[in-house]
């Protein structure tokens, strides 16, 4: 399924480029709305999340006054904070990749096969010229508690009797969504545990045992890097699929730990190899020799 998008003129004289999801009601009136530049009042200060993200981009939450619900508006562009090769940089590589647009399609297609993600609502893009180009992704907003990242922060510092269960079936989850989105010939990039929202039926973390986990629903996020994988055999397909693996940690879980819960029966010596090689940089050769960031 494929998001379809068209040319518009804002009412200014604008150009621009637009799509909205398939299954979105109020279609017309929303389109109105972003062509008339509406969403401008809500890209401020007010309504900006304090999430942290990458300097190119930033995050907005409202309740939309046409589709009336909580959504988040993803603007993106390449301004002057940037030093100027690395803004010639993100312009050259931008020039290729539309990464907004990337999350667009890719949660249009993880809904398609059942993957719970972000839902989609439309997308667009204002173009001055083809160095200035603004891109915008809004999606509803998802009400969960915690990702991965600080549900394993909060259980570190409680003396839960059941670590080893929740730890374990989060695992399963987080290797049965990758495998599940490999299996229908896409890649999300990074199902690195701040890329998963969850939401817990029982709040005190304390009690949190194996059922809760077991009832709840986890969403996955950032679908920037979201392709769909080319066709080769299954052994080079892998090969290139387990470079999604190489930040999937949780917990107690290294790489190596995640990739036993991701091939199963599968495992071997050889694909640890692989995941490795992902892990120093992959083709990269540049990565081998440069110290790893932070939370790595």
């Amino acid at each position: 399924m494929k998001a379809k998008i068209e040319h518009i003129y804002f009412s200014d004289g604008q150009k621009g480029k637009y799509s909205y999801a398939p299954d979105i009601s109020h279609h017309i009136d929303l389109t109105e709305w972003v062509k008339d530049k509406k969403y401008a009042e809500y890209t401020n200060e007010t309504f900006q999340l304090n999430r942290h993200t990458r300097k190119r981009n930033k995050l907005y939450t409202f309740n939309h006054p046409i589709l009336n619900t909580e959504v988040i508006l993803k603007v993106s562009t390449i301004d002057r904070q940037y030093k100027i090769l690395r803004r010639l940089n993100l312009y050259i590589s931008t020039l290729f990749k539309d990464y907004n647009f990337r999350a667009f399609q890719g949660s249009i297609q993880l809904k398609s096969i059942g993957v719970k993600c972000i839902k989609p609502l439309a997308y667009w893009t204002e173009s001055k010229h083809l160095f200035n180009n603004k891109n915008f992704f809004m999606y509803e907003k998802i009400h969960a508690e915690d990702s991965l990242i600080s549900l394993s922060e909060k259980l570190s510092d409680n003396s839960n009797k059941n670590l080893d269960a929740i730890y374990m079936l989060l695992a399963e989850k987080i290797t049965t969504i990758t495998r599940t989105i490999h299996n229908a010939g896409f890649r999300q990039g990074d199902p690195h545990p701040g890329n998963f929202l969850i939401s817990l039926p029982n709040k005190d973390i304390k009690k949190l045992n194996a059922e809760d986990i077991d009832s709840a629903n986890l969403y996955i996020l950032d679908l920037d890097k979201f392709c769909k994988a080319k066709p080769l055999g299954k052994t080079l397909k892998r090969f290139f699929d387990l470079r999604c693996m190489r930040r999937c940690t949780l917990g107690p879980y290294d790489q190596n730990a995640m990739l036993k819960f991701y091939l199963n029966d599968d495992y071997s010596k050889s694909w640890e190899r692989v995941l490795y090689f992902w892990i120093k940089g992959g083709f990269n050769i540049f990565k081998w020799f440069k110290p790893p960031k932070r939370g790595r």
